[in-house]
């Protein structure tokens, strides 16, 4: 029966329930607004100690005292925060916010003092973050928390004081109203009591809270209406905190592409980023597969938290093999939440466990996979399905940025025939090679080696023979050569190489005579037989010069005297080849 009808039973019962409820609400009101306030407060300190650790971040990565001034910029705030807080209360919580403002001006003292410590990498920096500053900020957090959790009890303490007065005026209500209006009395008080458990568990943060007995009247709609005003504020705050991780998220991938940073450094970046979204929940391992341009061979170039066993059976994985061969294949995204059929790649002792296989994608090509983590009872959601489409849209753009520039890096260093390094990086490798000899006290040899005969083949067939001849030296030279020496051509058909390392001097002959031996051997161009030596001088370190200069020098004076008698051999400096230039 709803409450106009039951109205006829006395007019004295229905002005003493309209008082009640209406003093019961504006109570109620009260304690919501003075909840809100509270956490509004506590949320805008939660919010300034969480916009400092992300521009402290920013600075950790970047170096830049940009980002140094806006932390302590919002430390700045959050202190203030907490002396307006320490200002206004007194006793027991006056002494409990004295406490967070020391520790907050103990973690803006710490921070200073870990910018004057010089970090020599971003690994060591995040460690040095971890010990000194990561403690302190949970700290702040659970103090934040305590303090709420206070006011929240002083709050019930105010609901339960209020609700003894209501029941003392609801009893002489009901004895001034008397017996027609007792059963009205009845029933609106059980939904009162029903409305005022669920205020309680939203004052005490429980968003998920219900009522349990709802009845069909007047105060029913309203409970209704409490209980979806619960469900809406619930559902608006996991939406906020997901869609803020979002966009802090996408923001710090595209705010690191900007840095001078290598490929690899890059993607641990990104890898480190993507494991950190909160509402991802995946387990803090994860790993990133360059594709090979040629085949699409997947090779690992980024990990983080995955075992040696872990790291050994997965550095490269083939396209179709394993899960993120299959994505790589497919071009979509994969989640599997058991280790099943589709893991080819296993070691011993290998715990179960669930994937996302992110491809990243570029123009219809397969650029990377990112390989995720998950706990195998993990359920997939549409909103991790999308971030993580978004992430991969990011990722190709900037990998595409990074190859771009590595290409252009490369066509700026090395020649474009033979792709050996140019005139100007091998200046800047011998400059380096020279450096780590004097502090090895390390011989060092520099050769330059001039093709004979060249220009007659130029001559006589042409350019495209000639450009041949001088891949196909190119290519003899290397192989004479150990990985850890450097070829470059100079210009023309000259070459020059440095041989660091060196167990004796006299090893540098033995190489040069294999270069004589193996250039010297005929070509067959275009049908024809094509026969070139090799005119090599040889410069040491440090018996012929103690700087480039000085060894390009003398090692292009001995090339000349190698000419001169003959060509086609090789010879180390002597003081008789400066005098005869």
């Amino acid at each position: 029966m709803y409450i106009h009808h039951k109205l006829g039973l006395g007019f004295g019962g229905t002005v003493g329930l309209v008082l009640l409820l209406s003093m019961l609400a504006w109570q109620n009101m009260q304690i919501l607004v003075g909840m809100e306030r509270g956490q509004e407060r506590v949320r805008q300190m939660r919010e300034a100690l969480l916009e400092a650790r992300r521009h402290e971040k920013n600075y950790l990565l970047r170096q830049d005292e940009k980002w140094a001034d806006l932390t302590r910029d919002w430390m700045t705030r959050l202190g203030q925060m907490v002396r307006d807080e320490t200002s206004q209360s007194s006793g027991a919580e006056h002494e409990s916010w004295h406490e967070i403002d020391e520790l907050t001006q103990t973690y803006l003292d710490r921070f200073e003092a870990l910018g004057q410590i010089p970090l020599h990498s971003w690994k060591e920096r995040v460690e040095q973050t971890e010990r000194q500053l990561v403690p302190l900020a949970r700290q702040l957090h659970e103090r934040f928390d305590a303090r709420l959790s206070a006011r929240l009890g002083k709050q019930e303490t105010h609901l339960a004081y209020t609700e003894r007065l209501h029941t003392i005026f609801v009893v002489l209500a009901i004895l001034s109203a008397g017996l027609m209006v007792f059963t009205l009395t009845r029933s609106i008080l059980r939904s009162l009591k029903s409305g005022v458990q669920f205020s309680r568990q939203i004052a005490a943060g429980n968003l998920n809270a219900t009522i349990d007995h709802i009845p069909k009247d007047e105060i029913g709609i309203l409970l209704h209406a409490m209980q979806q005003m619960g469900r809406e504020l619930n559902r608006l705050d996991e939406t906020n905190l997901r869609s803020q991780a979002r966009r802090l998220a996408l923001s710090a991938l595209l705010e690191s592409s900007l840095e001078p940073l290598s490929l690899q450094k890059q993607l641990e970046v990104a890898l480190h980023i993507v494991l950190t979204v909160p509402f991802l929940r995946l387990e803090h391992r994860g790993a990133i597969f360059l594709a090979d341009e040629q085949d699409g061979t997947l090779r690992m170039i980024a990990s983080d938290g995955l075992t040696p066993q872990n790291e050994q059976a997965c550095r490269t994985v083939r396209p179709g093999w394993c899960l993120c061969g299959r994505a790589a294949v497919e071009k979509r995204l994969l989640h599997v939440q058991n280790v099943d059929g589709r893991h080819e790649n296993r070691f011993d002792g290998m715990p179960d466990h669930g994937h996302y296989c992110l491809p990243i994608v570029s123009r219809g090509r397969v650029l990377a996979v990112m390989n995720l983590y998950l706990d195998p009872t993990h359920v997939k959601t549409a909103e991790e399905e999308a971030f993580l489409a978004n992430v991969g849209f990011t990722l190709a753009g900037i990998l595409e940025r990074k190859r771009l520039e590595e290409r252009m890096q490369h066509l700026a260093h090395h020649d474009l025939l033979t792709s050996l390094p140019n005139r100007m990086l091998f200046t800047e490798h011998l400059t380096h090679a020279l450096a780590q000899a004097t502090r090895g006290q390390e011989p060092l040899a520099l050769m330059l080696i001039d093709l004979d005969h060249f220009k007659e083949v130029n001559d006589t067939l042409g350019h495209a023979a000639g450009d041949q001849v001088l891949i196909t030296s190119t290519q003899r030279i290397r192989v004479c050569l150990r990985a850890s020496d450097l070829v470059a051509r100079m210009g023309g058909d000259e070459f020059a190489v440095i041989l660091s390392d060196l167990a004796d001097p006299a090893a540098a002959g033995r190489v040069a005579e294999k270069i004589v031996q193996s250039v010297s051997q005929p070509i067959d161009v275009a049908g024809e037989k094509v026969t070139v030596g090799a005119s090599i001088g040889i410069a040491l370190f440090p018996a012929h010069g103690d700087n480039g200069d000085a060894l390009m020098e003398h090692a292009d004076m001995a090339m000349y005297a190698v000419k001169e008698r003959g060509r086609n051999g090789f010879r180390y400096f002597e003081k008789a080849d400066r005098k005869s230039r």
